[in-house]
């Protein structure tokens, strides 16, 4: 029995941890979203990032710009904090390399 219920855990383990393999990609992705979802989604609406003088252009901007943003909201982020939330933009609306 005890064999049976090692085993278990041991392939349950083994599939979280393939789940969330790739450098935390997924994790990252849903820190990402919430502290966007918690600190700015007030404010901003998806059309901010549609519209046609958009401050964003590429990566380096896009990072800039969240950093920017989080300061003056004196949210005091960290850099992966700032880079969560960036790389969580950019999947969902800038798509840039």
């Amino acid at each position: 029995m005890l064999n049976y219920w090692l085993k278990g855990l041991l392939l349950f383990i083994f599939s979280v941890s393939v789940a969330f393999a790739g450098n935390g990609t997924t994790l990252d992705n849903h820190r990402g979203a919430m502290l966007y979802d918690n600190h700015c989604l007030e404010c901003h609406t998806q059309q901010i990032h549609w519209r046609e003088k958009k401050m964003v252009t590429d990566w380096k901007s896009l990072v800039t710009q969240v950093d920017r943003w989080q300061d003056i909201s004196g949210l005091e982020w960290s850099k992966s904090d700032i880079e969560a939330v960036s790389r969580y933009l950019n999947g969902k609306f800038y798509h840039y390399p």
